[in-house]
Parts: structure tokens; sequence; C-alpha cells
């Protein structure tokens, strides 16, 4: 190995230390800051179907959304929007074309879909985001 290929890869160790990209984190469990659900939200301000690109998946999570409005606005969106995007909750998130091209937001969605027809609680969907993603 000659100089120049040590240095280009222990600038890629130094980037990967410094930087800690998502598969390198630590897992802290640490739960995040989930919102308080609004009191009688509803789904009205999701995006419609009509509006919405033809991908099966896609029309699904937003489905969902319409579906357990209380639990969405409940929870906090793992693509961290809110810092970004100003968004409050995930509901939030389906309140724009945002998760159409996020699968962090469609992942989200559907877990929660899942876990709401298992008759689950905000606070059980809560704690499967924090295990999965926190």
């Amino acid at each position: 190995m000659n100089r120049r290929e040590a240095l280009t890869r222990l600038t890629g160790l130094i980037a990967v230390a410094v930087l800690r990209p998502a598969g390198f984190r630590r897992y802290t469990d640490k739960p995040f800051k989930h919102p308080d659900p609004r009191p009688g939200i509803t789904g009205d301000h999701v995006l419609a179907e009509a509006d919405l690109p033809v991908k099966k998946a896609v029309r699904q999570a937003y489905a969902n959304a319409r579906a357990y409005p209380e639990f969405f606005d409940g929870v906090y969106c793992v693509c961290d929007c809110r810092e970004s995007l100003k968004h409050r909750s995930l509901l939030s998130c389906f309140e724009s074309k945002q998760p159409t091209g996020c699968m962090a937001c469609q992942e989200e969605a559907e877990l929660i879909a899942r876990l709401a027809k298992d008759g689950k609680t905000l606070q059980d969907v809560r704690a499967a985001i924090d295990k999965k993603w926190g």
C-alpha cells in the first residue's frame, strides 16, 4: 500500500468515526420525544388518494394515516422532519407530499397500522417505534 492509499483509507475511517452514519451509531435505547395527540384530531387534512402517485405502498401509507390519525398525531416521525420541515408529528407528514418519497415515513405508517389493527394502544405504538428506530 502506498502513502496515497493509506491516507485515503485513514480519511475514510476518520469520516466514519466523526460522522457516524446511522448504520454505525451505537444503539442508545433512548425514546423519541413523541408529541401529545391533539384532542379531536382527524385525518381530514391527509392528502386525498387522487393527489398521490399510483404506487400502492404510498397510497396505503396515506390510507393508514386517514384511518388512524390519533396514532399518527401522537408519534415522532423517525425521518427527523421536525427539524427540517417543522412537522409536528407523523400526521403532519401525511398532510404533505413529503412521505411519497420517504421510506421511513411509509415504514412507520405500516407499523402503526399493523399495531392499531392488533388493538395496541398509543403507548404500545410509541414503544415499538422507539425499539425499532430509537
